[in-house]
């Protein structure tokens, strides 16, 4: 057997870590021709490399307008590339709105998305009485006065192992049986105008971090009661709790395994 060393092509599996702006993309998924996805560009460019067809699978499917600074995908091909090639050759052809941070080779079996054992996402809000030119797709400008103290009390109710339901939006993708995940940590930190809120799990639902967010801004600003959080999660009802928050402001910061 080919030890992999004599120059030969062979079966490779690559892990790629990538951030992309995703203003200008329907989300990760590649969907109906014509519509720019972030996997479709990353696949038609690896096609370009490598002359076939390759798939690549992701962590999770971002939706449109959310970013990520630290997503992980992989793919499996024959050749004689190394991945210092490889990633060189792709942020040669990738869009200026993707860039690919790392591609290493890993063991056959690595998945990108089976393989994961938690991640961090971050929402930033832009927290002041007037927009930002700058900001305007990577924060949501919420110019409401919020009471950082109960936001904070609602996200320490929000920690731990519990039954998500309530913050699981109906969709396709959404038909799970299993709901309950844990929160590992779930930060709110005010710097200047911005508000970063950072959660780790060990899985989310659908829009599970859009959704909490949402609900921590409707705490904030006084919507619903402070004490909301126990009785949604008891609830198990979508439709009981707030409004999701917008795309824009959502970051994948990292992927853990």
């Amino acid at each position: 057997m080919c030890p992999g060393d004599c120059g030969c092509s062979m079966m490779k599996n690559f892990k790629l870590t990538l951030e992309y702006e995703g203003t200008g993309f329907c989300g990760w998924q590649t969907q109906a021709k014509g519509l720019r996805t972030v996997q479709g560009h990353l696949e038609e460019k690896i096609e370009r490399i490598f002359k076939e067809k390759v798939h690549c699978s992701a962590s999770g499917r971002t939706d449109s307008g959310v970013h990520a600074i630290g997503q992980v995908a992989n793919f499996k091909v024959n050749t004689i590339m190394k991945s210092a090639q490889i990633h060189k050759a792709l942020n040669a052809f990738l869009d200026r709105d993707v860039s690919i941070a790392k591609v290493q080779e890993v063991p056959l079996d690595f998945h990108a998305q089976y393989s994961v054992k938690g991640k961090t996402y971050r929402y930033t809000i832009l927290n002041r009485l007037y927009p930002s030119a700058f900001w305007r797709d990577r924060a949501y400008f919420y110019p409401h006065k919020l009471n950082l103290s109960l936001m904070r009390k609602a996200a320490s109710d929000i920690k731990g192992k519990h039954d998500f339901k309530c913050f699981q939006a109906a969709s396709e993708r959404s038909k799970i049986k299993n709901t309950v995940r844990t929160i590992k940590t779930l930060s709110i930190v005010k710097e200047k105008d911005m508000i970063h809120i950072s959660i780790s799990s060990n899985g989310f639902l659908y829009r599970m971090v859009r959704n909490i967010v949402g609900t921590l801004l409707a705490i904030g600003s006084g919507k619903i009661p402070k004490d909301s959080v126990p009785r949604l999660l008891k609830g198990k009802d979508r439709k009981l709790s707030p409004p999701t928050a917008p795309a824009h402001g959502l970051c994948l910061i990292s992927v853990r395994y």
